[in-house]
């Protein structure tokens, strides 16, 4: 028995290094195969892919979750639920989005057209504001000019007005004087003349040179002269004392002539004076009518005047309010365009990013499916057990 023992003993001392040589060898091997294997799996352009899913941050999440399912050694099915659910999930959103989309951009196009149709309104309403405020300031200029010159003429002719009175009042004065000396002449004759007739009829009824014929006349010259102290023919009581009695009666022919040649003159002054009269008033009137009207007209053009400035004015609210809204509906356009634009900035961004993302599931879901063993190579070399 200790014999046995001893060959086995002896045996199994022979054989070790032979048996320990050859598991050595196949340890080698396996290494080797398995190192060949992850160069080979490492080519495959699956994990070139993975690289670039773990590049971004949901497929960063998505390798670790499939990395503890791994590691858990648990089955990948509730990673491929989750990655359907995840790309529904995704896929919903951008329909959503999508809708969203349309809706908005219905609504952007409306209010631009809104806000286009306000600016081109309000373009509109400037041009035909300013086009009638101009129209009205041409207008007020001419009611103004047309009341200055109104005005200019009621000056004029009031000046004329004044200017004719005052000589109305000189020549009526002029008349009076001329007349009444005119009058007093014929009433100085009016009186000498019968004193001379009477000394004519005593010198026809006597002879010359006898006491009575020349105590008459003494006497008739004497009430003669004593009328002439009070009127302007002294002179002629003068001259007349100093004739011969028969040369009274050529004296009175001629006194007789020269009174009723005054009184035609009186008579002439007279008819000329209601004619000057007739007339300035003729002309007084006309111009009393000439400022009447005027004065009318004027009054008539500041009352236009006065609407026209007050219609310029409510043009000039016009404008500015039109000013007003174009700036309102330029800004508001330029806003409102901003803000479309931003948000299909934010869109085209939001699209593409879910793009990549159910694409990035798509990936992980195809390489799970046909390239379990790239997955589970490149979790190992990437440590995301």
């Amino acid at each position: 028995m200790k014999i046995l023992v001893a060959l086995v003993i002896a045996l199994c001392l022979f054989t070790h290094p032979i048996v320990c040589k050859k598991h050595y060898n196949e340890e080698e091997h396996s290494a080797f195969e398995k190192s060949h294997k992850k160069l080979s799996l490492q080519d495959d352009p699956s994990y070139s892919k993975l690289e670039e899913i773990q590049d971004h941050p949901l497929g960063s999440k998505i390798l670790q979750t499939i990395a503890l399912q791994l590691r858990g050694n648990e089955s990948l099915s509730a990673v491929s639920k989750l990655l359907n659910d995840l790309k529904g999930d995704l896929e919903g959103k951008q329909i959503d989005a999508d809708n969203e989309r349309a809706q908005i951009g219905s609504q952007c196009k409306k209010d631009l057209q809104n806000y286009s149709q306000r600016i081109s309104l309000s373009i509109n309403e400037i041009k035909d504001a300013e086009f009638k405020a101009k129209r009205l300031n041409e207008a007020i200029a001419v009611y103004q000019a047309e009341i200055n010159e109104k005005a200019r003429q009621i000056k004029v002719f009031q000046a004329k007005d004044d200017t004719l009175r005052d000589i109305r009042r000189q020549d009526n004065l002029d008349f009076s004087t001329r007349t009444t000396q005119m009058k007093e002449m014929v009433q100085a004759f009016e009186v000498i003349l019968p004193k001379l007739h009477q000394v004519w009829d005593v010198a026809a009824q006597h002879k010359a040179g006898s006491f009575i014929e020349e105590e008459a006349i003494n006497e008739a010259l004497v009430q003669l002269a004593k009328i002439g102290e009070e009127n302007p023919i002294t002179a002629m009581v003068a001259l007349t004392s100093t004739l011969e009695p028969t040369a009274v009666q050529t004296l009175i022919e001629k006194m007789e002539a020269i009174r009723d040649s005054i009184k035609e003159s009186i008579k002439a002054e007279e008819d000329a004076e209601a004619k000057n009269a007739r007339d300035t008033d003729t002309i007084l009137a006309a111009i009393f009518n000439a400022i009447e009207s005027l004065t009318r007209e004027k009054a008539s053009d500041e009352e236009a005047l006065q609407e026209t400035i007050r219609n310029r004015d409510i043009q000039d609210k016009r404008s500015r309010d039109a000013h007003a809204e174009f700036n309102a509906a330029k800004n508001g356009n330029q806003q409102r365009n901003q803000q479309c634009q931003e948000y299909e900035l934010q869109y085209q961004q939001n699209t593409i990013e879910r793009d990549k993302q159910i694409a990035i599931i798509r990936d992980v879901q195809n390489i799970i499916a046909t390239k379990i063993e790239v997955v589970t190579c490149f979790v190992e070399e990437n440590n995301l057990f």
